[in-house]
């Protein structure tokens, strides 16, 4: 009887054991908001409207007439895809933009496919579609002088919109 009072004592440490080393094996807590905005700021976010924003100009131009991302450009949006996820980011918005070489009309219409090829990347390293929010400016929205190449290229550029809460 003695050794079945020590099989019982036994197991019921044993599970204690796995109980305590369970709650000490428990996820992190997750980031505050202000570590999460220090980490968008880090990587080159700026505060817009309620939420913050990161243009992808200056490593993801595209050329004129054209909107597929480059290698360059899709390693960009794999690192900050990376950053965004570890932030807590759920719903991510890209607004494209062009110059203003071309009709509105066309002009609108290739800076959504801009916005496409990203949220097209995004999809591509897990983002769900319904996540992704898709926006077209044309000329609308420029952020240099239109009448020099310098300007016109900082023009052709995609704008990512998050909300931290």
């Amino acid at each position: 009887m003695s050794s079945s009072i020590d099989v019982l004592r036994r197991s019921w440490l044993a599970a204690l054991c796995c109980v305590v080393l369970a709650g000490c094996a428990t996820a992190p807590p997750p980031p505050t908001k202000e570590a999460r905005i220090a980490t968008l700021k880090k990587v080159g976010f700026t505060p817009a409207g309620d939420g913050w924003e990161i243009s992808l100009g200056v490593k993801v131009l595209f050329d004129s007439d054209v909107d597929t991302l480059t290698n360059d450009g899709r390693a960009a949006v794999s690192d900050l895809s990376r950053t965004l996820r570890e932030v807590g980011v759920e719903r991510i918005r890209v607004d494209g933009h062009t110059d203003n070489v071309g009709s509105d009309k066309y002009n609108a219409g290739l800076s959504l496919r801009r916005a496409e090829s990203v949220a097209q990347h995004l999809r591509v390293v897990g983002w769900r579609d319904d996540a992704i929010e898709r926006r077209g400016f044309g000329a609308d929205k420029p952020v240099a002088d239109n009448a020099t190449a310098a300007g016109r290229a900082q023009n052709r550029r995609v704008v990512i919109a998050v909300h931290v809460q």
